[in-house]
C-alpha cells in the first residue's frame, strides 16, 4: 500500500485511484458498452478493498458511464442514439456561448495554453481525449463564469465516449485539429460571433462523424 503524509485519509485516495481508474478504462473504451462489471474481479485487478471500488461505482453512475442493477451486478452504460442526441443538444445550447464569452475575457496566458495544446502530438487515445479535455476546459475558465465551466465539465465528462468512438474514423482527427484552430483564431481576434460559429462548427462535425458511426 502506498504510503500517506500524517493526517491524510488512505480511504479518500483509495476512492480516487479507484474512481479513476475505472473511468480512464471506460472513457477510453477498454471496458466496452454493456460489459459486465464484477466488483469483486475490480477489487483484485485494482489491489483495493470493496468500499472505494464500491463508492467508485456509484460516482460513476452519478455520471451516466455505469448502471448498478440491484441483486445483478454492474453494467458499463451502453452507448445509445437518444443520449448521443440530448449531449449535441445541450452542447449547441452551452458551448458556442462560452466560446463568444471568453473571446471578450480570454488572456494572453490562456491563449498560449491553448497553442501549446495544439501544437503538441498526443501518441495515443489517453492523450488525445486529455489533450482535448484540456483545450475545451480553458475556453470554459476564460469565459469568466465558473458556472458555466462546472456544467461543460460534466458535459465533457459524459460526452467523451462518444468522442473517442469517433477516433476510429480515421479522418476526424485531423478535422478536429482544423476545427481547433479555427476556435483558436476565433478567440485570438477577440471575435465572439466568429468563436461561436466555429464552435457550432466542431460540434457539428462531431455530430456527423458519430451518426455515421453509430447509424
Amino acid at each position: 500500500m502506498a504510503k500517506t503524509h500524517a493526517g491524510s485519509c488512505p480511504t479518500v485516495s483509495q476512492n480516487e485511484r479507484a474512481y479513476r481508474r475505472l473511468k480512464d478504462d471506460i472513457v477510453s473504451l477498454r471496458l466496452k458498452p454493456g460489459d459486465a462489471l464484477n466488483e469483486a474481479g475490480l477489487c483484485a485487478e485494482l489491489g483495493l478493498g470493496r468500499t472505494p471500488v464500491n463508492q467508485a461505482l456509484h460516482r460513476l453512475m452519478h455520471e451516466g458511464l455505469v448502471r448498478i442493477l440491484p441483486r445483478k451486478g454492474v453494467l458499463v452504460q451502453p452507448l445509445s442514439m437518444d443520449e448521443f442526441a440530448h449531449l449535441i443538444e445541450v452542447r449547441r445550447l452551452t458551448e458556442p456561448p462560452c466560446a463568444a464569452l471568453a473571446a471578450g475575457r480570454i488572456g494572453e496566458a490562456a491563449l498560449a495554453q491553448l497553442d501549446a495544446i495544439l501544437a503538441a502530438a498526443p501518441a495515443d487515445l489517453d492523450a488525445i481525449l486529455e489533450s482535448d479535455r484540456r483545450f475545451h476546459a480553458v475556453i470554459a475558465e476564460a469565459s469568466g463564469n465558473r458556472v458555466l465551466a462546472e456544467v461543460l465539465a460534466g458535459l465533457h465528462g459524459r460526452s467523451v465516449r462518444f468522442w473517442a468512438l469517433s477516433l476510429a474514423t480515421g479522418h476526424h482527427l485531423a478535422e478536429v485539429a482544423e476545427e481547433h484552430a479555427a476556435i483558436l483564431d476565433a478567440l485570438r481576434r477577440r471575435d465572439p460571433e466568429a468563436a461561436a460559429a466555429a464552435m457550432t462548427a466542431h460540434i457539428d462535425s462531431f455530430a456527423r462523424t458519430l451518426a455515421s458511426r453509430l447509424g
